[in-house]
């Protein structure tokens, strides 16, 4: 030990490495004796800004069809503020409109199916 310190090398195993599976995976027993594995839907965060604060929009009309239109699915939902991107006042308002819109039959409930 005269200045020369002992290097232990670390080899990895199969139990260091990091296993996804078992993170979004359960297990559980199903009724009929077999055990069914459940998977965990990972959310999507996005860090996105509100398009309507950065534009300055203070207030939503449910006469603005096509601003309306960007906030709704090609079936005529309306898009989730997750996916949207919109806070939570402009989501309230945009529910609102959309909703309005609809009933005055600006926008359509259901899109037609081919």
């Amino acid at each position: 030990m005269s200045g020369e310190e002992e290097k232990k090398v670390v080899v990895p195993t199969l139990e260091d490495v990091f296993d996804e599976k078992s993170v979004t995976e359960e297990e559980t027993d199903d009724s009929y004796g077999g055990k069914k594995k459940i998977r965990k839907r990972r959310k999507i965060v996005q860090n996105l800004s509100c398009p309507l604060c950065d534009s300055g929009v203070k207030n939503i009309s449910y006469k603005d069809v096509y601003q309306l239109k960007k906030f709704t699915s090609v079936r005529g939902k309306i898009i989730s503020t997750e996916k949207s991107g919109a806070c939570h006042k402009h989501q309230k308002q945009l529910k609102r409109a959309i909703k309005r819109a609809r009933f005055m039959s600006l926008l359509p409930y259901v899109a037609r199916e081919a």
